[in-house]
């Protein structure tokens, strides 16, 4: 006998040749459920045109016994209700049930017998073994019906004696009720777009949700779905893979927090007795700040599960208290940033183990989890997950790149969820967009001014001003606050607690300013924000769209203003899709140019030299604008006399080596 492994017909391996099979299986399964699905609307259709016609039901029109042969109609839809239920029985109408005429000649308008398909056909054939068949031939030998044919496309010509019946008076009267419904409904789904209303008429307690989590939703205010909610939330249930295109604001959080919390809820039911609890759900976030959010928005759908926990990893706190903490209080969600997190898999204190039973992975942010920053910790992490898994990506934006990088994760048979669109802005409708072009020197003068003008139309202002790099936003935070301005900050370079602090003042005050760094661009949910300005131009089109994301939330108004260099006016290309339009600069006064200036001179001078090497490192990193190191030399120097410095700080040399800037004139290494 000759040696080597086995093969299958086709020259298949074993793993192949099942892997075949099984997909014929499932082919096979999605054939059978369609044809289960026509004979089903079939016999809906037939029971409907046979109340019309006066019976109660189409069975009592064949006058067939239970016994006759073949499932009736009323039991045909109970043993299907879960799979294909609709809500009344005008929701099986559809525009290919061809029209028929009345007696005298005059069209019936809506009842329409259908064109079938091949495969209708053949369910037709099948259904006519059946008492379904018997019915719809005593139907077609009827007075009402006489003339016409199912099969037939084309009709024969009605007899000219014949008067209008009842049953056509009926069934005008019928699909008059029927059109005033459906011009109403669509009068208010109108409105509701027009409102720019994000719910929906589904409710969470229509969904396989368990009580407690529904009692949670209720208490929280949470009755109806959102779009994404709505689109998402099924397959989510259902345990698919899935990668959710959705806009900022939309309730993307609680779309997979829901499903996550039913997969712990049914895993808890099976009463597994492992000696090491395993970590059931993974959601891996950005920052730390969405982070948080997250785990308290799950805390609060968790109120009346007892034993479930959530527990984050986030850096900027003590390993220790990390290890302490997951050992001690129970954790079957766990939330967490991939730097923590990838320090705790490779730690080797057997945290990895409890990465064994996961069940469902949930990336929020995927975009920038996929991008060039985070990617290579995924991959880690991985690697260390089970395959056999759950996997949803959620985000307000999917550039083509991660879209592909994303296959890597999801199943092939996953789904896609766009609740955007082609053709469709990715901001909101009721943010106002527009973006200023000024040299830098007036950039912190405009500023300022913005926020005077907006607090003085605004009472109840909450505004989020986005600065390029943790350090201009130091810069920009200290002017600010020697100007008299009710302002905060929070960025990279604060420890953990106070970034947790201002986050959660500024989610519930009124009338406060919050200078801030990009770690508060993705996710968080701040209400009532009412202007966003970005200061400087963003890193992509993405960055742009997740900031403007931070305002005009749930559906209310808001405003956005992009503050550019001329030199930095190219990036309009990229969002030129946007209904973002130019406004004209307005005379600074004289009042205002002073206490800026004098501002200015005030501030530390290891804040303004921290400030120069944040810019210059930021647009270094850009291509369109660091391949030029002389003109970013020339823009650096601008910069620098616009916070007040006279001469560019020094660099030093091995700094200045990395970023190509060795003998660049205008850059000042130290010796």
């Amino acid at each position: 006998m000759g040696g080597g492994p086995r093969t299958f017909a086709g020259g298949l391996n074993k793993w192949q040749y099942k892997r075949m099979h099984e997909k014929l299986a499932r082919e096979k399964e999605r054939r059978l459920l369609q044809q289960e699905k026509q004979i089903y609307q079939a016999r809906l259709r037939t029971e409907i045109r046979a109340k019309i016609a006066g019976k109660s039901s189409y069975d009592d029109f064949s006058g067939s016994s239970p016994g006759a042969g073949g499932m009736s109609s009323k039991d045909h839809i109970r043993a299907l209700a879960d799979r294909f239920m609709k809500e009344g029985a005008e929701d099986l109408w559809n525009e290919d049930d061809g029209p028929i005429r009345s007696r005298s000649g005059g069209r019936v308008e809506g009842l329409r017998f259908p064109r079938f398909s091949q495969d209708e056909e053949d369910s037709e054939k099948d259904l006519k073994r059946g008492d379904g068949g018997l019915v719809r031939k005593k139907m077609m030998s009827g007075a009402a019906l006489r003339n016409y044919d199912v099969k037939m496309d084309k009709r024969r010509p009605p007899r000219p004696d014949m008067e209008e019946s009842d049953l056509t008076t009926d069934i005008r009267e019928f699909h008059r009720d029927m059109r005033n419904r459906a011009s109403l409904e669509n009068a208010v789904n109108q409105q509701q777009a027009h409102e720019g209303s994000i719910l929906t008429q589904r409710r969470f307690d229509e969904y396989n949700i368990s009580p407690l989590t529904i009692k949670a939703l209720n208490l929280a205010g949470y009755v109806n779905l959102t779009v994404v909610q709505e689109a998402a939330l099924l397959e989510c249930l259902e345990g698919k893979d899935v990668l959710v295109k959705a806009k900022t604001g939309t309730g993307k959080s609680a779309a997979f927090l829901l499903p996550a919390i039913e997969a712990v809820v049914r895993a808890s039911n099976t009463n597994s007795t492992n000696r090491v609890p395993p970590i059931l759900v993974l959601i891996i976030s950005p920052t730390r700040e969405l982070a948080i959010q997250l785990a308290a928005e799950a805390n609060v759908l968790l109120r009346y599960h007892d034993g479930v926990g959530v527990q984050t990893l986030i850096g900027g706190t003590r390993f220790k208290l990390d290890q302490k903490r997951l050992e001690e209080n129970p954790c079957q969600i766990l939330v967490a940033t991939p730097g923590r997190l990838l320090d705790h898999i490779e730690n080797k204190s057997g945290f990895s183990v409890r990465l064994m039973g996961l069940k469902t992975l949930i990336l929020d942010e995927a975009d920038h989890l996929l991008d060039l920053g985070f990617r290579k910790d995924i991959e880690k992490i991985v690697d260390c997950i089970p395959r056999q898994r759950q996997t949803m990506l959620f985000s307000a934006t999917i550039p083509k790149e991660v879209r592909r990088i994303s296959q890597l994760l999801l199943k092939r048979d996953h789904i896609f969820v766009d609740t955007v669109g082609l053709g469709h802005i990715e901001t909101h409708d009721k943010v106002v967009q527009s973006y200023l072009v000024a040299p830098h020197e007036l950039h912190f003068h405009l500023v300022y001014q913005l926020l005077n003008e907006h607090i003085m139309k605004v009472p109840d202002y909450k505004v989020i001003v986005f600065c390029t790099t943790a350090m201009v936003t130091a810069f920009m935070y200290v002017l600010l606050r020697d100007l008299k301005m009710n302002v905060r900050e929070m960025h990279s370079r604060k420890p953990q607690l106070y970034r947790t602090r201002i986050s959660d003042e500024f989610r519930e005050s009124k009338c406060l300013t919050l200078v801030t760094s990009d770690v508060s661009s993705r996710g968080m949910n701040y209400p009532d924000v009412t202007l966003v300005i970005q200061v400087g131009i963003p890193s992509d089109r993405e960055q742009y769209i997740h900031r403007l994301g931070r305002t005009g939330r749930e559906g209310k108004d808001g405003k956005g203003i992009l503050l550019l260099a001329p030199w930095e006016e190219y990036f309009m290309n990229e969002i030129k899709d946007l209904p973002i339009e130019r406004s004209e600069l307005t005379e600074l006064g004289s009042d205002i140019k002073q206490k800026v200036e004098q501002s200015i001179e005030k501030i530390d001078l290891s804040i303004k030299e921290a400030a120069y090497h944040a810019w210059l490192g930021y647009y270094n990193s850009i291509a369109d604008i660091g391949r030029d190191k002389t003109t970013l030399a020339e823009l650096a120097n601008r910069f620098c006399q616009s916070i007040g410095l006279d001469r560019p700080p020094a660099l030093f040399r091995k700094t200045a080596l990395k970023m190509g800037l060795k003998g660049i004139p205008g850059i000042n290494i130290r010796k």
